[in-house]
């Protein structure tokens, strides 16, 4: 158990108190004979998200009310009516927690920023302070209408009750999102059907997918989750929500799930003959690279040798073994939405991959240069981290999400304007001058969610 773990199991003790109203016991099901099945606009009374750092609202590698408010289920849920502080969500105070270790134990890493120069940390926050200054919505008595959790694999919302016994062990988004013990060691699926919701979204499965991209070794079985055994968990959740809610609350939620975008579509992802002009000069690879981890700037700028090792580089055979996958994922993503009657596809695969890889899709340190930083933030729609959207790309998603919406409950949530939408990558802060373009605790940053 990390540092940070036992300060926040530690700080939420009145949870044990404040959870006992809400009950995961299944009712009478005498309770339930008259309860009718919501049609078209009523099933955005009660509205849960489960997922991944997609859905918690993740940016600039961490956990920030500044993305939290833009998350893609925070924004769904306004244009589907719901008032002020009635979706729920881990708020976290900047500077956020941030995904990565800052060396010193005392201390808990923020989100990146840009500083002007590059990117870096845009602060720390002592371990003995993270209870009573960052997480602002910890004493919520009931579970949060949006459970993701980033880090999240396929199994961890069926399986995880804590950073101990998620996938990733160590990671204590688990912790201070599912709050377990004071809810009774209840998993992510639990805690969405206690709250009864009439409408889910789950984006799940791309963790199943990137530690192995992320890593530059991706191999089916190691770091790749089985096609067989990604289909096998992920009807599981989708029939535990279906039959979890209708045999506790006598009605079928109408669920809505996305597919998972392939890393093409994400500046992370660099291809090499960028990555040289990025970095200033060719820089030689043990290996055929097409794509450069973005984060091997950092290896650089700390002077890291070259040639670039292979786990900074994906070949064209890694390449092929991440597409397959992706594409084997979402064959078996759309099998199950057809076989069920009350679950629909948002595809952001394809969504994602029609973004300009020269300006949409371009990472904010490719644009910067040229645009400036307020151009090249409302150019972008991915945050500094490169493989998560930022508040442009999250309003992207959720504009999908709501046509996906529409088109199945013949209802009509309207469209985000994405351009009232703002992104700044510097949180306000006064800029520096000189320096890298991703110094190596930034990078690490980078990685360390999929680790």
């Amino acid at each position: 158990m990390t540092k940070l773990t036992k300060t926040l199991l530690g700080g939420v003790a009145l949870l044990a108190l404040l959870a006992a109203g809400c009950s995961l016991d299944t009712p009478d099901p005498a309770t339930l004979a008259d309860v009718e099945q919501p049609e078209g606009a009523e099933y955005f009374a009660n509205y849960v998200a489960i997922g991944n750092s997609l859905t918690s609202g993740f940016m600039d590698a961490g956990l920030v009310t500044n993305g939290q408010v833009n998350s893609y289920p925070q924004l769904l849920a306004s244009v589907m009516g719901a008032k002020a502080y009635t979706f729920q969500q881990p708020l976290i105070a900047f500077p956020g927690i941030g995904s990565s270790s800052t060396g010193d134990p005392s201390l808990v890493a923020g989100v990146l920023h840009f500083d002007g120069a590059g990117i870096s940390l845009a602060g720390t926050t002592a371990l003995a302070d993270v209870q009573s200054t960052l997480l602002l919505a910890a004493a919520w008595p009931v579970p949060y209408n949006n459970l993701g959790v980033p880090g999240a694999t396929t199994l961890d919302v069926t399986s995880a009750l804590g950073s101990g016994s998620s996938q990733s062990p160590g990671n204590s988004y688990f912790d201070f999102i599912l709050r377990n013990p004071s809810f009774g060691d209840v998993s992510m699926i639990n805690q969405a059907i206690a709250l009864g919701p009439k409408l889910i979204t789950c984006w799940i499965g791309n963790n199943d997918i990137l530690g192995g991209a992320t890593g530059g070794e991706p191999e089916v079985g190691i770091n790749i989750t089985p096609t067989a055994e990604f289909n096998a968990m992920f009807t599981d959740i989708l029939d535990g929500l279906t039959v979890g809610v209708t045999d506790r609350y006598g009605y079928e939620p109408a669920i809505f799930v996305g597919n998972v975008p392939g890393i093409a579509s994400a500046p992370y992802f660099v291809p090499k003959a960028l990555f040289d002009v990025m970095a200033g000069n060719p820089i030689p690879t043990e290996e055929t690279a097409v794509y450069v981890r973005f984060p091997a700037l950092g290896y650089l700028a700390a002077g890291g040798p070259v040639p670039l090792p292979p786990e900074w580089t994906l070949d064209a055979g890694e390449v092929g073994v991440v597409d397959t996958a992706v594409t084997e994922f979402n064959a078996a993503i759309a099998a199950a939405v057809a076989a069920r009657d009350n679950v629909w596809l948002y595809d952001a695969n394809t969504v994602l991959a029609g973004l300009d890889p020269n300006t949409e899709a371009a990472h904010f340190l490719a644009l910067v240069g040229t645009l400036g930083i307020e151009t090249a933030a409302a150019t972008t729609y991915f945050s500094l981290d490169g493989i998560h959207p930022n508040n442009r790309g999250y309003a992207l998603v959720a504009n999908g999400f709501s046509a996906v919406i529409n088109g199945a409950l013949g209802t009509a949530l309207p469209q985000i304007d994405i351009g009232d939408i703002t992104w700044d990558p510097t949180y306000d802060m006064l800029p520096k001058q000189g320096g890298p373009l991703l110094d190596s605790r930034a990078a690490a940053a980078m990685d360390a969610v999929f680790r």
